[in-house]
């Protein structure tokens, strides 16, 4: 079934081979098996972030096994695969990134048994397509250290882990990694269910958005069920403080061009019976925005200051204390316009499917952000819908792609590679 599967991957490939790649069924035809495999052992031996030391050892001994020598480490991110393709001929120096971490499951739950691959370790799944991610970029590097003589500049295969904790990207970026290896551009891509198998997505600008997570503690007096006026029926005031907080963009913001969301998702007042209100309580969640929270603008108040008083003012009305604390995550994904306008045009004029340029942006955060901060960059979303699969949604269990996204994220990567060190659609 692996062998079938990496043969009509490439046929995939071959029935609408790039015209740089026409010459090229050789490499192909390696780097589909070396993607089938690493997709495999990723896959069924999920690690999470900052832990990825099955991933590491497969990685770099396979990179090693493709013929390259030239790797960087990284004090912070230890667990991180930096190899670095030197095609001996003047140019740029650019990156490709993929990500290495696995996510947790809810408790209790496992990935179903219909899935194959399927993950060996109950209760951790790669459920976001890293393993997708880092096996392209696998194969992408089997194809052009196979043909380094016909690209220019020095190619960076970054294999990062932890995208899904901190400490991935903002590690790398804070190391100046990149900064000293004098990579001018960075490009990544990331699986995108319910887009079709053969549809590649991108826009300039701000693309996803960032993220922040907050914390709230209710301290109030807890009371017997049947006489909740003799305490401050915290869970009740949990709950509404829960909606205020989800409804208030809605309602204070002007969300057409200031998109906010306000996520809940914890909230926990256990009265370890049946017949006690509890006196304390916790929320916490997620802040989505395109816009630094903490920071005001036209000598109004943040909106981490306008949440501050919304707190404030909830807990004086029922009587509590509270502790509120927001920290923030990664800033919002950028989409350099220079760059686009560099890369797409040739993109689109080889590639075979729909390469959607509208502009659209999305509530999601991913760590790439920190990249689009300190250099020119390109997040592309690359479809993995085809006959019923890559429909489920990311973070679920229930996560899978059509295996035809393997030929199109090698295609996409490699033309990417082929673009930003020739600054053409073909090879030289």
């Amino acid at each position: 079934m692996r062998k079938l599967a990496s043969c009509l991957a490439l046929a995939v490939w071959l029935a609408h081979t790039p015209a740089w790649a026409a010459d090229l069924p050789s490499s192909l035809a390696s780097a589909t098996a070396t993607m089938q495999g690493a997709y495999t052992f990723l896959h069924e031996n999920p690690e999470l972030g900052k832990k990825e030391f099955k991933a590491h050892d497969y990685l770099l001994d396979a990179l090693k096994g493709l013929g390259f020598t030239q790797f960087v480490t990284s004090a912070k991110a230890p667990t991180a695969v930096i190899a670095v393709l030197d095609s001996g001929q003047a140019g740029p120096v650019i990156a490709l990134r993929a990500e290495m971490d696995a996510r947790p499951l809810e408790v209790g739950a496992v990935e179903p048994a219909s899935h194959a691959p399927r993950s060996h370790i109950d209760g951790l799944m790669h459920n976001c397509g890293h393993d997708i991610h880092a096996s392209i970029l696998l194969g992408t590097a089997a194809v052009l250290i196979a043909n380094k003589d016909r690209i220019s500049g020095k190619i960076v295969f970054l294999f990062q882990p932890a995208e899904e904790t901190p400490g991935g990207a903002d590690d790398i970026v804070h190391e100046k990694i990149l900064d000293d290896l004098g990579v001018q551009a960075i490009f990544a891509e990331h699986v995108a269910p319910g887009l079709p198998i053969g549809t590649v997505a991108i826009a300039p600008g701000y693309t996803l958005a960032g993220s922040n997570y907050f914390h709230l503690r209710i301290k109030g007096k807890g009371s017997h069920a049947a006489a909740p006026n003799e305490g401050t029926d915290t869970p009740l005031v949990a709950a509404r403080m829960a909606i205020e907080l989800s409804d208030y963009p809605a309602r204070h913001l002007e969300i057409a061009n200031r998109p906010v969301v306000i996520s809940v998702t914890r909230l926990l007042a256990d009265g370890n019976a049946g017949n006690v209100l509890p006196a304390d309580a916790e929320l916490s969640g997620t802040i989505r925005s395109f816009e630094n929270i903490f920071k005001s603008e036209n000598a109004t108040p943040s909106l981490k200051e306008r949440l501050d008083q919304l707190v404030a003012r909830m807990a004086t009305e029922a009587a509590v204390d509270t502790e509120w604390t927001v920290r923030p995550g990664a800033p919002p994904t950028r989409n350099d316009v220079a760059l686009f306008d560099r890369a797409v045009t040739p993109l689109g004029q080889a590639w075979p499917g729909m390469l959607d340029t509208h502009p659209g942006r999305g509530m999601f955060s991913e760590d790439f952000s920190y990249y689009t901060e300190a250099l020119p960059a390109l997040y592309f979303s690359i479809g993995v819908s085809k006959d019923g699969r890559g429909l489920a949604s990311v973070h679920t269990g229930e996560f899978d792609a059509h295996p035809d996204v393997f030929a199109q994220g090698l295609r996409l990567m490699t033309s990417l590679a082929v673009i930003g060190t020739t600054g053409r659609m073909d090879w030289r």
